[in-house]
C-alpha cells in the first residue's frame, strides 16, 4: 500500500477511535439530588429489568452501563449520534413502564468528560446521601460486573468504571471522607465496638423493630454479633425482623429474662414510657455485676429511664450524645470533600492520558508498519542497483524522507487541512518541530 494511502487512513481512525472516546460518553440520571423520592421510586429498576435495559442497549448496538442505588438511577452509553441517544432514553423509559412519567427536571443529561467526571464523584461518594458513604463503591464495581457479564459494556466504559473504582479507593484510603457515624444507628453500634472489641461472643438485644431498630441490627449483623436477640411489643413483627439477620425474636414481656444474658441492650423503640427502668436492672442484674451491661438509648420519647445510669454496673448513653457524635463526624467528612476533590482531579487526569494514548495507538502502530514497509522497499531496491557506498546511502535515505514526507506536506500544500494557529501547533508538535518563537530565536 503506498504511504499517501495513510492520508485517508488517519481520518477514518480518527472517526472511528472519537467515537469511542471521552466525546462519545453519555448519562441521563436520575437521583436524590433532582428528584422527589416518589419520582425515585417510580425510576428503581429490579435486577432483571437491568439486565433487560442491558439486553436492549446491545440490541442497538451501544455500549452501557446501568447503575441502580436506593438514590440514583442511572445509564451511562457510548453515543453513535442524536438518534442513538434517543433510542437509549427511550429504552430507559420504557425499561420503568411508567404509568407516571417524572418530569424533565428530574433527571440530569451530561455529555463527555462531565460523564467521567460525575462517575467519579459518586464513587467518592460526594453524590451520595450520606457523604462518604461505603457501600456506592461496591454497587458501582457490581454495576460494571452485570454490564460485562452481559457483553454489554465494552473496552471504554469497562475502563472508565474501572478508573472510578481506583478513584474511589484512593479516596477511601487517602482521605477521612468515610471516618465517623452519621446516623445514630451506626453511632449506636460504634460506640459499642470500642466498649467491647470481640463482637462475636457478644449478647446484643435490640428494643424495637422500627426502621431504626432495623438499622441498628443490620449493622450489627454486619460486624458479625454473636447473637442477635429482637424484642418487640408484637412478636410476629419481631420474628420478620429476626429472620432477616437470623436472630432470635422475643416478645417485650421476656426483656428481664434477655437482660440477664445481654452485654448490651440498644433501644430504638416508640413508647409512651420507659419499658427498661432501675427496678428491672436490679433485680435481673445482682447476680451479674462482673460482666457491664451497656444500654444505649436511640428512642425518643426515652425507652430507658435515664436513672437507670445509677445503677451499678450499668453505663448508659442517649440520643443527645449520639446526636453530637453524629453531627461533629458530619463536619469531619465536609471538612474533606476538598482533598477528595483533588483525587478525583488527579485520577480525571489520568484517564484523560490514558484514553489519548489508546486512542492513538492503533495509529501510531499502523504508522510505524507504513514506514518500516518503506524502509524495507528502498533498501532491498539499493541492493539491486550494486554497490552499496556514500553516494549511494545518501541517495537511499533522501528517497526515504521524500517518500515519508510525500504524504503529509502534499495534504499540507493543498489547502485541505485549515491550519489556524492551534492547528499549526499540532503539526510542529506531531513532527516535532521547534515552535515558532522558539526559530525564531
Amino acid at each position: 500500500m503506498p504511504f499517501a494511502s495513510t492520508v485517508p487512513l488517519i481520518r477514518t481512525l480518527s472517526r472511528e477511535v472519537g467515537m469511542v472516546g471521552i466525546e462519545s460518553l453519555r448519562l441521563l440520571s436520575i437521583s436524590h439530588r433532582s428528584a422527589a423520592l416518589a419520582d425515585l421510586e417510580r425510576m428503581a429498576l429490579p435486577a432483571t429489568i437491568q439486565t433487560k435495559l442491558c439486553g436492549t442497549m446491545r440490541e442497538l448496538e451501544l455500549r452501557a452501563v446501568v447503575l441502580c442505588t436506593c438514590n440514583r438511577t442511572e445509564l451511562y452509553w457510548c453515543s453513535r449520534g442524536p438518534e442513538s441517544d434517543a433510542s437509549a432514553q427511550a429504552a430507559l423509559m420504557a425499561c420503568a413502564s411508567l404509568q407516571v412519567v417524572p418530569p424533565p427536571e428530574s433527571f440530569t443529561q451530561r455529555t463527555g468528560l462531565a460523564v467521567a467526571a460525575h462517575l467519579f464523584r459518586v464513587a467518592a461518594g460526594l453524590e451520595s446521601l450520606v457523604v462518604g458513604e461505603a457501600e456506592i463503591l461496591g454497587q458501582v464495581r457490581e454495576a460494571i460486573e452485570a454490564a460485562e457479564g452481559e457483553a454489554g459494556a465494552g473496552p471504554f466504559l469497562a475502563d472508565l468504571f474501572r478508573a472510578a473504582l481506583r478513584c474511589g479507593g484512593r479516596v477511601r484510603s487517602e482521605t477521612q471522607i468515610g471516618t465517623g457515624a452519621l446516623s445514630v444507628a451506626s453511632a449506636a453500634v460504634q460506640l459499642l465496638a470500642r466498649v467491647h472489641q470481640d463482637f462475636a461472643n457478644l449478647t446484643v438485644v435490640v428494643i424495637g423493630a422500627g426502621v431504626t431498630g432495623l438499622k441498628v441490627a443490620r449493622h450489627l449483623n454486619a460486624m458479625r454479633v454473636g447473637r442477635l436477640v429482637i424484642v418487640n411489643r408484637t412478636l410476629p413483627r419481631a420474628e420478620e425482623a429476626a429472620a432477616e439477620f437470623s436472630a432470635t425474636a422475643a416478645r417485650l414481656e421476656d426483656l428481664p429474662h434477655w437482660m440477664a444474658h445481654a452485654h448490651a441492650m440498644i433501644a430504638a423503640a416508640q413508647v409512651e414510657r420507659p419499658v427498661v427502668t432501675p427496678e428491672m436492672l436490679s433485680g435481673v442484674r445482682s447476680g451479674n455485676r462482673e460482666r457491664p451491661l451497656l444500654l444505649i438509648d436511640l428512642s425518643l420519647p426515652r425507652a430507658i429511664d435515664s436513672s437507670c445510669a445509677a445503677v451499678p454496673g450499668v453505663a448508659l448513653h442517649d440520643l443527645s450524645g449520639l446526636e453530637q457524635v453524629v453531627e461533629h463526624n458530619r463536619a469531619r467528612r465536609e471538612c474533606e470533600v476538598p482533598h477528595v476533590e483533588k483525587v478525583i482531579e488527579h485520577e480525571l487526569g489520568i484517564f484523560q492520558r490514558q484514553v489519548r494514548e489508546s486512542m492513538a495507538r492503533p495509529l501510531v502502530a499502523e504508522l510505524r508498519r507504513r514506514a518500516d514497509a518503506i524502509r524495507r522497499e528502498e533498501i532491498a531496491r539499493t541492493l539491486r542497483e550494486g554497490e552499496f557506498d556514500a553516494p549511494t546511502l545518501d541517495h537511499l535515505t533522501q528517497r526515504l524522507v521524500d517518500r515519508l514526507l510525500h504524504a503529509p506536506s502534499l495534504a499540507l500544500r493543498s489547502g485541505e487541512l485549515a491550519l489556524g494557529p492551534p492547528q499549526t501547533r499540532y503539526v510542529r508538535l506531531l513532527f516535532g518541530l521547534e515552535d515558532d518563537e522558539a526559530g525564531a530565536g
